[in-house]
């Protein structure tokens, strides 16, 4: 009785794919040219991690950065990421590829105690708070005026926008948009945005 049951349940699991049909990328146009098939109509890793590259590739060949030498990193900090889709975004998917890219290139350092909605890791004020604790010894505790403010913010926004095609199909269109601003003169030195964009039938969901 339980393989029969289990036999039921493949079966109607396999009609369900095959009904439901499977994602693919699509060039976002009407011509809707295929991109290569997709895991699913939301976002994935793989939608994260391309789109991170595509976005480390861009600033580090934009003129504002392209000549910046080992000796001369600039220090960012996180700014607002605003998730504007329905979906639940861990948006520390894409910041943190970019940030560790940057890094790697030599060219910019994260600061920690520094982020929008309060410091990635508290620890830099926490330790400061030891000053006068006789328990701790004194020159061990980091002085007054030794954290690094950052030169630049890494703000950004991913927004949805779903459309229903001629065909009764959906197309979902995603838009990753990143800006680093400089937080001396408060000007956007570098800011580009990429498309994905996802096509699949009516039964299909992004979430």
């Amino acid at each position: 009785m339980k393989n029969l049951f289990l036999a039921a349940s493949y079966i109607f699991l396999v009609f369900f794919l095959v009904a439901c049909g499977s994602p693919i990328y699509t060039d976002g146009y009407a011509s809707q040219k295929k991109q290569g098939d997709a895991l699913t109509l939301g976002l994935d890793r793989e939608d994260f991690e391309k789109t991170a590259q595509k976005m480390i590739e861009s600033m580090l060949k934009d003129p504002a950065f392209a000549n910046i030498s080992q000796g001369q990193r600039k220090v960012i900090a996180i700014g607002k990421i605003i998730n504007d889709t329905p979906q639940r975004i861990d948006t520390n998917k894409l910041i943190s590829k970019i940030t560790i890219a940057l890094r790697k290139s030599g060219k910019f350092i994260l600061t920690t105690a520094v982020a929008a909605g309060g410091a990635q890791d508290d620890m830099s004020e926490a330790v400061r708070e030891l000053r006068n604790n006789e328990e701790f010894n004194q020159n061990t505790i980091s002085k007054k005026g030794t954290l690094v403010a950052p030169d630049f913010s890494l703000s950004g926004k991913i927004r949805q926008d779903t459309v229903k095609l001629k065909n009764g199909d959906i197309q979902a269109e995603y838009f990753f948009h990143l800006t680093l601003t400089d937080l001396n003169s408060g000007l956007a030195y570098w800011e580009d945005e990429k498309t994905i964009d996802k096509t699949g039938t009516s039964k299909s969901v992004t979430w």
